[in-house]
């Protein structure tokens, strides 16, 4: 798989929001399984909302960790083949690109 190297203010930025997302999506697993307990109906697509929220949070967080992005994050947006070629190039000038 292609990744692109990201800078090191990206991987603490990064940080922010896999923390936040990873506790509310914690805390509303909790707060669901609870009240789901307590024979409110439908928590069960509460957990679900829970578990995709903790799921983002755990994207960022690898990020973050690895400080890594997919090729098809970092090249959204090119069109031509031509183009991303250009980018890649540029990229692996600058030592950024891994296949």
């Amino acid at each position: 798989m292609i990744e692109y190297r990201i800078r090191t203010g990206f991987r603490i930025a990064a940080l922010f929001p896999a923390l936040a997302f990873c506790a509310m999506g914690v805390a509303l697993v909790v707060v669901s399984y609870r009240a789901m307990l307590a024979g409110k109906a439908l928590e069960g697509f509460a957990i679900l909302i829970g578990l995709a929220i903790c799921a983002l949070g755990l994207g960022f967080l690898r990020l973050a960790w690895t400080g890594r992005v997919p090729a098809f994050v970092e090249e959204y947006g090119l069109d031509d083949p031509g183009e991303i070629e250009l980018f890649r190039a540029k990229a692996r000038q600058e030592g950024r690109l891994y296949e």
